[in-house]
């Protein structure tokens, strides 16, 4: 079965910013984090469940710059947030917010990581299914920290006869069974296979999957049924979304560091319309 794209490349907007009037209007009418925009300026929002989200690109094709979106919308929703920025240099914007624990460093992640796996054990948490009470797990690079992971493991507890880092099997946990706890993970960049999970189809996983820049090689690894895959665009912002055996081209929100900040306490500012 071949999956065409749904919608024709060119004529989807060149920017999508935040005072423009069509994305005000679909922001104000959201009930979870917007996308941005498809033809004829309509709006592609993440699904309203806990269910994963995975940003693939190529180099410079936008991963940082649709978390940085993705992130600042579901702290205006009410969620919780714990930004995992390998090297804190991805998401200085996020530093200091409420609601926000920033996370940079292998030795707290991994420590993080186990105390979220030993809550999920001990049966806490009490989440309603809406966004206020949902933790979103933001991971600027799942390859980074997966190695990252590895590495402090081997280096630590060199005489260990565990066959897997327990930080890369705390992170498969969450994979596997955080959305029944209300944990949403917005990961980035995978260039090797899941954490803790073995050979998992990624959707099994990622139900919602945005590649952009990519060739070959990154469909057929994050998005095989799509069959015919769409041509590489170079307008930054420029995006498909894929679910349900569908994708869609879409130009992406695009937030400054400042309008990120300010979107994440519940303020829109407001300037001219396109």
């Amino acid at each position: 079965m071949t999956v065409q794209t749904s919608i024709p490349v060119q004529a989807l907007r060149t920017s999508v910013r935040l005072a423009d009037r069509y994305t005000l209007t679909a922001l104000n009418a959201a009930q979870a984090p917007l996308l941005g925009l498809a033809d004829g300026d309509q709006p592609l929002h993440l699904p309203d469940t806990a269910a994963h989200t995975l940003v693939a690109t190529g180099a410079g094709g936008g991963t940082t710059t649709l978390l940085r979106s993705l992130t600042a919308q579901a702290l205006a929703l009410g969620a919780s947030v714990d930004l995992i920025d390998p090297g804190g240099s991805g998401h200085r914007w996020a530093h200091d917010l409420p609601g926000v624990r920033y996370l940079s460093k292998i030795a707290e992640i991994h420590d993080h990581l186990l105390i979220n796996v030993a809550a999920l054990q001990d049966g806490t948490g009490d989440w309603d299914g809406g966004w206020s009470g949902r933790r979103i797990v933001v991971i600027e690079n799942l390859a980074t920290v997966t190695y990252g992971l590895r590495e402090f493991w081997s280096q630590t507890r060199p005489e260990t006869q565990l066959e897997e880092a327990p930080g890369v099997e705390a992170l498969g946990v969450l994979l596997a069974a955080g959305p029944a706890f209300g944990i949403q993970i917005f990961a980035g960049n995978p260039r090797v296979g899941l954490p803790g999970l073995g050979p998992v189809p990624v959707a099994d996983v990622f139900p919602t999957r945005v590649l952009a820049y990519g060739g070959a090689a990154l469909w057929q690894r994050v998005a095989p049924e799509v069959w015919s895959i769409p041509p590489v665009s170079l307008t930054p912002g420029r995006m498909h979304v894929v679910a349900d055996r569908k994708a869609t081209p879409f130009q992406a929100l695009f937030l400054s560091d400042v309008e990120a900040r300010a979107l994440a306490r519940g303020v829109i500012e407001t300037g001219e319309a396109a």
